[in-house]
């Protein structure tokens, strides 16, 4: 597959947005979360969306400097993400097995164990990205091809990528810009990129992490817990405004 240059970006905007069904389970550590006790938010940050992009950009090119590419075009994207209208989380202890580290001689897997937060997703989630409209195709190709979010189980396919808008009633938003909302709401952190975040702060052919520059901060989502016990919950949507 080809992928076009991204090297001008046009002044007018439109949303793409697309559906993701996943095969199993979702689990995204919510960002600083431990390792060992992970817990998980409900939806991919900004910061995933747009480093998934870029992860299929260099996958589907098999051009590293392509996605450096399509990095410095996504990075200050608004995204948004919307859950299905039901999920549930439940909490598992699980054990795992990691890749060698490079300094190990024995070559041999590593066995971890940990707890960690998956969700069971009842229909699609609904990614947003606010495209520039010269790259409205080469951001559908790549939409389209992304294969998992979060955790390398988290795997998903796109079942249908159109321009649409967002309902601003169901739009994540950051606490500080929220106001007053007129029932409950579930609160996560989630990590976006800035202006000043670089593609070699998550380069994983060589990169520094100081570069980086995500801004993480928490956002209303809008999900209510409908019943939960120990180890589980079961989240609905619910807007986080009255509908227009």
């Amino acid at each position: 597959m080809c992928i076009p240059g991204f090297t001008v970006a046009s002044s007018k905007m439109v949303w793409l947005r697309a559906n993701y069904e996943f095969a199993s389970t979702f689990s995204y550590r919510i960002p600083g979360a431990s390792a060992q006790f992970a817990v998980g938010a409900p939806i991919p940050s900004p910061a995933t969306v747009k480093l998934a992009i870029v992860d299929t950009a260099i996958r589907w090119s098999g051009n590293v400097d392509k996605g450096r590419e399509v990095f410095n075009v996504v990075k200050t994207l608004q995204v948004c993400v919307v859950p299905p209208s039901q999920m549930v989380r439940f909490r598992a202890f699980v054990r795992r097995l990691k890749p060698p580290h490079s300094s190990s001689k024995s070559g041999m897997l590593t066995e971890s164990t940990g707890v960690r937060d998956y969700f069971i997703l009842d229909g699609p989630m609904s990614v947003y990205i606010e495209t520039p409209v010269d790259k409205v195709d080469e951001i559908k190709t790549l939409l389209n091809n992304i294969r998992r979010f979060g955790t390398t189980d988290s795997v998903c396919y796109c079942v249908e990528c159109k321009e649409d808008v967002p309902d601003e009633a169901l739009r994540p938003r950051p606490l500080a810009d929220s106001g007053a909302f007129p029932r409950r709401f579930f609160v996560s952190l989630l990590a976006d990129l800035t202006p000043e975040s670089q593609f070699d702060g998550f380069n994983p052919f060589g990169g520094n992490a100081q570069l980086s520059k995500q801004q993480i901060r928490p956002y209303a989502l809008p999900l209510d817990v409908r019943r939960s016990g120990e180890t589980w919950a079961i989240l609905v949507r619910v807007p986080l405004s009255h509908p227009k």
